[in-house]
């Protein structure tokens, strides 16, 4: 399941983790409460990961590490899955992390909390606000998918580059995806509404 742009909301959360059954639990970013944290925590101990957004801050990353969900600069395993995570703290470091360690190895899922430039980042405004930086890292990893949030108004999927790209729109509106890894490389995505 991946969820983003919870906004304080630990009810949404609450609702959809019981609501569906997931192996693993992909969380990117703009918690903003602790509480939020405490719920991602306590709801799916072992089975969630999850990189910070521009919205958080440092008390939010902390809680999040000592918890054992952050992946924010750093490629974890569950089971047999790669999964990298650039936060939206610190985004460029984070970047810069990921490229030195991850140079020529292999990630399945990759995680942020902002969107690459051109792809499911358009505002009501007309706007494209993606970032270059995070579209060159996954050329760079070449992850079969890409999980963000950050851009409330284009939720959907995508594909780029050869990557299945997911935005499941905030949270907090109750918009979360359940994505399935296939056979061969192949992934389904389910958009929903709570």
């Amino acid at each position: 399941m991946h969820v983003s742009d919870i906004h304080c909301n630990a009810e949404a959360l609450t609702r959809v983790v019981k609501l569906e059954s997931f192996d693993l639990l992909l969380a990117t970013g703009d918690y903003e409460c602790l509480d939020v944290v405490d719920t991602l925590a306590s709801c799916c101990s072992g089975r969630a990961l999850a990189v910070t957004g521009n919205l958080d801050d440092v008390a939010i990353r902390r809680a999040l590490d000592r918890k054992g969900l952050l992946l924010d600069g750093r490629v974890l395993s569950f089971g047999n899955l790669a999964v990298a995570g650039v936060g939206g703290i610190d985004y460029r470091s984070d970047v810069e992390r990921l490229r030195r360690v991850m140079s020529g190895s292999k990630v399945d899922v990759l995680l942020s909390h902002h969107p690459p430039k051109g792809v499911l980042d358009r505002t009501l405004l007309g706007v494209n606000i993606g970032l270059a930086a995070i579209g060159e890292l996954a050329r760079l990893l070449k992850p079969k998918l890409h999980l963000f949030g950050h851009v409330h108004e284009s939720p959907g999927e995508a594909f780029y580059d050869g990557v299945v790209a997911v935005n499941p729109g905030p949270l907090f509106e109750g918009r979360y995806a359940l994505i399935e890894m296939l056979e061969a490389g192949k992934v389904k995505v389910s958009l929903k509404r709570a």
